[in-house]
């Protein structure tokens, strides 16, 4: 019989943005609807969800499927005018663009180039969606503001059921390289708070434990960092 091997949480290893494991649920649906229009028929999209969603594993598993879509991020650290000419330097010979936004929100200098590359796309009519979790009050600039307002709007909403919501888990799990057992993802379901937001931080906790004590990854020691019930 061979050895049982130590499995341990290795969140800085690459990511795994697949459209495989990328969950479809109920939530899901109409948002997804929405993004394969938005793929052919072009127009100004923003994607939103008011607590995590993997709109960043989205993108990320669109780009593979889609190469004449181009997907870019920010760096805070340019000025406005330093942001929008590495954007459009980047997205210059791409048909589709997509931008990917950090949650919550943007400093002015970001917000700005926002501002201007939306009215880029607009000028060039190039098709681009805007992958943002942002409140409706911290949308700024003011010219930003009303632009992200006018567009179309892709919401995709939190999954409904314990069976979604473990699949969910699951997935984030499989990109994360750990297989989640089973009965610890019906004690989180059930012990925590039951949002995808508070139930990834556990996963987080869960890395920075293993991390530190470099520990066999059992039920029970999960349960024991999370103080959940045995």
């Amino acid at each position: 019989m061979m050895p049982m091997q130590q499995q341990f949480l290795h969140f800085s290893s690459p990511l795994k943005h697949d459209y495989r494991t990328w969950v479809h649920h109920d939530g899901t649906e109409m948002a997804c609807s929405k993004v394969a229009i938005w793929l052919t028929d072009g127009g100004l999209l923003w994607l939103k969800s008011d607590e995590p969603a993997g709109k960043s594993h989205l993108l990320h598993a669109l780009v593979q499927e889609y190469p004449q879509l181009k997907r870019v991020e920010v760096n805070a650290k340019l000025s406005a005018i330093q942001q929008v000419a590495i954007w459009v330097d980047q997205l210059h010979d791409a048909p589709l663009w997509c931008i990917d936004l950090a949650a919550g929100a943007v400093a002015n200098n970001t917000g700005t180039a926002l501002f201007h590359l939306i009215e880029r796309a607009k000028e060039t009519q190039h098709p681009l969606l805007i992958s943002w979790r942002c409140r409706d009050v911290d949308l700024s600039p003011p010219e930003l503001s009303s632009r992200m307002r006018m567009m179309e709007q892709a919401q995709i909403m939190p999954p409904e059921s314990d069976e979604d919501l473990s699949r969910v888990l699951q997935a984030t799990g499989h990109q994360l390289h750990w297989d989640i057992p089973a009965g610890l993802i019906k004690v989180m379901i059930n012990h925590l708070p039951r949002n995808l937001n508070s139930q990834i931080q556990a996963l987080h906790r869960l890395e920075a434990a293993s991390l530190e004590e470099r520990a066999r990854l059992t039920q029970v020691w999960a349960k024991e960092k999370l103080k959940l019930p045995k």
